[in-house]
């Protein structure tokens, strides 16, 4: 395996033992459609099958003898030295890795490594098996894409129903409640006409409180006017009201503004989040928290509740997310982030990391480091 460091060559008489086992080996792998390489202990190619041929355009007598790192323009997702270490405590490494053909294309490997050793455990190189993901990777990177863009036209039809119904709809019952009240004023209180108008009255008057907090779930206007934490803070205290679970807001008081998307996303995770609590956890009690700092925005929502069950009925362990969580999830693979969910007898707790750029702060925002 090569490194940083000096290594002797394999002596001759053991390349010259080698060879016959190399060549019977080659001779199957030849039949793999995938690219298997071995190099040895200096990162010199020692077998170079035909499904490598295929994908890298080299032949064999080409490739034999040179490194495949400096061959394939490779770039590596961590340093090798730490995947020799990793390498020599665990059976394999996979990681993905960005490669140059022959030809000058460039491509995404799935790449697995396994160290080769003699009957003694002494190391005599490594060996590599490379599929190519590059169609796969651009067919991710589109349906992120297009999956980003129906989370833009969502929250736009949120925002537009959300102005359609305040505008409209609102502006119509306030009209009739006014008509209402100008028509109960002229009928005494104690007639049967006078109750009637007043239970109209007092109809169209909840009708209107139900618009407004439906626009205001929608797309809360106090988002765009003073920002993300105005808005948790509001949203808390109506889920709150209309859920008895009492809810604590944990948000620290330098914090500041966001870029759009940003307040946006986090804003519909707490939303998520919290609908979850009510439908799901049974708990008397949640808490949001929110913090930035060290170039990153952490949310996090958490309950005491009965915990998510697991697909085998126990708590924890790999759950199945519901239609929130799936939602939640996109908007932080969207935005680049991450996401944790622990659960157990004790609660829930939804914990989600975005990192944070330059971009993605507003002028008066102040991030702690």
């Amino acid at each position: 395996m090569p490194s940083g460091e000096e290594r002797p060559n394999l002596p001759t008489d053991e390349r010259v033992k080698l060879e016959p086992e190399l060549t019977e080996r080659d001779k199957l792998l030849d039949l793999a459609r995938e690219a298997v390489i071995v190099v040895d202990r200096e990162g010199k190619i020692l077998l170079w099958n035909e499904g490598a041929e295929q994908l890298y355009g080299w032949s064999e007598e080409q490739a034999m003898g040179k490194s495949p790192l400096q061959m394939l323009q490779t770039q590596l997702p961590r340093p090798l030295a730490q995947i020799e270490n990793i390498l020599r405590r665990e059976p394999h490494w996979d990681g993905e890795l960005k490669q140059t053909t022959r030809q000058g294309t460039r491509i995404t490997v799935a790449s697995r490594w396994a160290l080769w050793r003699d009957d003694s455990g002494r190391e005599l190189g490594h060996f590599q098996l490379d599929t190519d993901i590059t169609r796969r990777k651009q067919v991710e990177h589109e349906l992120r894409v297009l999956s980003g863009r129906l989370l833009t036209i969502r929250d736009e039809e949120r925002r537009r129903w959300a102005r359609e119904l305040h505008d409209s709809v609102g502006q119509l019952l306030v009209g009739v409640t006014m008509n209402l009240s100008l028509l109960q004023q002229q009928v005494e209180t104690d007639s049967s006409d006078g109750k009637l108008l007043a239970e109209g009255v007092r109809l169209t008057t909840e009708a209107l409180r139900e618009i407004r907090t439906i626009s205001y779930l929608l797309h809360p206007p106090m988002l765009d006017e003073v920002g993300l934490v105005s808005a948790v803070r509001w949203y808390a205290a109506g889920f709150s009201e209309r859920s008895q679970i009492k809810v604590e807001v944990a948000i620290e008081d330098s914090l500041g503004r966001f870029r759009k998307e940003l307040e946006i996303a986090v804003f519909r995770i707490v939303q998520e989040a919290l609908s979850n609590v009510h439908r799901h956890s049974k708990s008397d009690t949640a808490r949001i928290e929110i913090s930035a700092r060290a170039r990153q925005l952490r949310v996090k929502v958490e309950d005491r509740g009965k915990g998510i069950t697991s697909p085998q009925g126990g708590d924890g362990g790999e759950l199945t997310p519901g239609v929130g969580i799936s939602g939640i999830r996109e908007r932080v693979r969207q935005l680049g982030g991450h996401m944790q969910i622990r659960s157990g007898q004790s609660g829930t707790a939804v914990d989600v990391v975005f990192p944070l750029e330059q971009a993605d702060l507003k002028k008066e925002s102040v991030v702690a480091s």
